[in-house]
């Protein structure tokens, strides 16, 4: 093996260590009691569970052999890639201290009755295993980090790899991603023995739904990483790690289904299976999608040619938040439910939320459509897609309660609020690379750092304007200390998240842009704390005023750090 970092080194040796202890864990008890001899399933699962588990550290240790700087730098993405994913399999193996009868790891075991069981030495090694990859995945990100530090470790390298490699190879990945990450919140299997039930994560014990949300999230931002990155071998890597984590979860799901013991595949592990496997394919592919680019460019100087390509970016993403706000305002405006003839329906307060975020939504993301405006306030439109989601999910949530109802279904209304929430990640993965081209032509080797106050108030503004839209200001809202959550909690939760990460994003990007992210996410808090007033009703109760009080100071916060921010680019 070439010379390669310290630092390189021991995240092959964490690797190494993580793999053979996910890999032996399976042999292991996994937990104190019956749970059953080895079956079909169970081997089927298990023999999954070892190869995925294994393909990470042989992969890492093949690409470091090849010769030259490049190779270290594949080697540490595809750790740095499969090592995010893990931190939700780790958070997985949880379940198997708190409620191991429902964690479903047929990798590890096969419960006989629905007594309680107890973890075993096989749930400590497993836990230890994807935690030691966890801390690969950090030493491969920063082995990634020093090796394209100096321009002389990636020579050639110009312009984010999503809009180098064509908007078809792009989107595939976009697609791929969002699509595992869509199966790893899908029901593991379908099951006919009563021992093992197999829910979704809604229904699902609060470590495995924390686990499967972040590995999901892991994917998605390992993807949308590995397309704003200015370093094919970096995204060749990331993108391999993303699609071998997911595979190393839902492999062993699908082969437990498919080998009938009572048991059947679910449609999300599946699909998300092949969306995974595409993942690793796309990664073979990215390096000569990039070559045959530059093959195809020739010597056009790098300013002249990223500019149409920035230019498709805006327009596809503004497309994209034009049809998502459309089709979120005809959600909130058709009946969410379709009720017995003669029975007038009722009127669901939350559909005028998801009324208000789609204007939002449509309102700013007709401005990507103008190329002069475009690129300053492109970033306004990635924190108010999310909050598309919230209103989304608040309005699905209503549709839920109203089902115990006898003859009462899904109305238009309550498809198109689904159909607003994939419109909406779609559109937030669009504006994400959208922003990546606007980095083209741009020096990037300076990274930028909020001042210690902009940083200071964007610290206050994320955890009081996050705390404020967790707290439930519409009455009969879910609380997040109940779970399990329902689909209006899930989407305050995501909206939180997404508050925080407009913060920390915005201390790094240029002023102007951050400044901008920062106003849409005051826009977007302003919009949850304004649905205390657009859902008003009879049941209201005082003490939902108050809760929006937090949500109120937040938007102050964010104001006030985006006015911060823009002032350090014109002091």
């Amino acid at each position: 093996m070439p010379s390669r970092p310290p630092v390189l080194v021991a995240a092959f040796v964490l690797s190494v260590l993580g793999a053979i202890a996910v890999a032996v864990a399976p042999f292991l008890p996994a937990v104190r009691a019956d749970a059953g001899p080895v079956g079909a399933a169970l081997g089927a699962a298990t023999l999954v569970a070892v190869a995925a588990a294994l393909a990470v550290p042989v992969g890492a240790v093949n690409l470091a052999r090849r010769p030259g700087p490049l190779a270290g730098i594949r080697a540490g993405a595809l750790l740095a890639g499969a090592g995010f994913v893990a931190l939700g399999a780790a958070l997985l193996d949880v379940a198997l201290f708190t409620d191991a009868l429902d964690a479903d790891r047929l990798e590890l075991f096969r419960p006989l009755t629905a007594a309680g069981l107890t973890a075993g030495p096989g749930a400590g090694v497993v836990l230890a295993g994807h935690l030691a990859a966890v801390g690969a995945g950090v030493l491969g990100a920063v082995a990634v980090r020093r090796l394209g530090a100096d321009p002389a470790h990636v020579p050639g390298e110009d312009g984010p790899v999503g809009v180098r490699v064509g908007a078809p190879a792009a989107t595939a990945v976009a697609v791929a991603a969002l699509v595992a990450a869509g199966a790893l919140l899908a029901p593991p299997f379908v099951s006919d023995d009563p021992v093992l039930l197999g829910p979704g994560v809604l229904d699902a014990t609060t470590a495995t739904a924390i686990g499967s949300l972040a590995a999901a999230v892991a994917v998605v931002l390992t993807a949308t990483w590995a397309l704003v990155t200015g370093s094919p071998a970096a995204a060749t890597g990331l993108v391999a790690g993303a699609g071998l984590g997911a595979l190393g979860i839902l492999g062993p799901r699908l082969a437990a289904g498919l080998t009938g013991e009572r048991l059947a595949p679910s449609p999300g592990a599946a699909v998300g299976v092949v969306a995974a496997v595409a993942l690793v394919a796309a990664a073979v592919a990215l390096p000569r999608l990039v070559a045959r680019s530059v093959r195809a460019a020739g010597p056009v100087p790098r300013a002249v040619t990223s500019v149409p390509a920035m230019l498709r970016r805006h327009v596809t993403a503004g497309v994209a938040g034009i049809a998502t706000g459309v089709v979120a305002t005809a959600g909130a405006l058709l009946p969410t439910l379709s009720v017995p003839a003669g029975a007038p329906a009722p009127d669901l307060p939350a559909t005028r939320l998801l009324l208000a975020a789609g204007l939002l939504v449509l309102a700013l993301s007709v401005w990507l459509l103008l190329s002069e405006f475009a690129a300053p306030l492109r970033p306004a439109v990635a924190v108010p897609v999310v909050a598309v989601v919230t209103a989304a999910g608040a309005v699905l949530q209503s549709w839920v309660l109203a089902t115990d109802l006898p003859g009462v279904g899904a109305g238009p209304g309550a498809w198109l609020a689904g159909a607003a929430i994939l419109g909406a990640a779609a559109t937030g993965v669009l504006v994400v690379l959208a922003g990546g081209a606007e980095r083209d032509g741009i020096d990037t080797s300076v990274e930028r750092i909020a001042g210690p106050v902009v940083r200071a108030v964007g610290a206050a503004a994320a955890l009081v304007a996050g705390a404020g839209v967790l707290l439930p200001v519409q009455p009969g809202a879910g609380s997040v200390l109940g779970y399990p959550w329902g689909y209006d909690v899930w989407g305050r939760v995501l909206l939180a998240v997404a508050v925080v990460a407009a913060v920390l994003v915005a201390a790094r990007s240029r002023p102007a842009r951050g400044g901008v992210l920062l106003l849409g996410a005051a826009a977007s808090v302003a919009l949850y704390a304004a649905s205390w007033l657009l859902v008003r009703s009879p049941e209201q109760e005082p003490v939902n005023g108050v809760l929006t009080l937090p949500a109120i100071l937040g938007v102050v916060f964010l104001l006030a750090a985006a006015w911060l921010t823009i002032r350090e680019e014109n002091p």
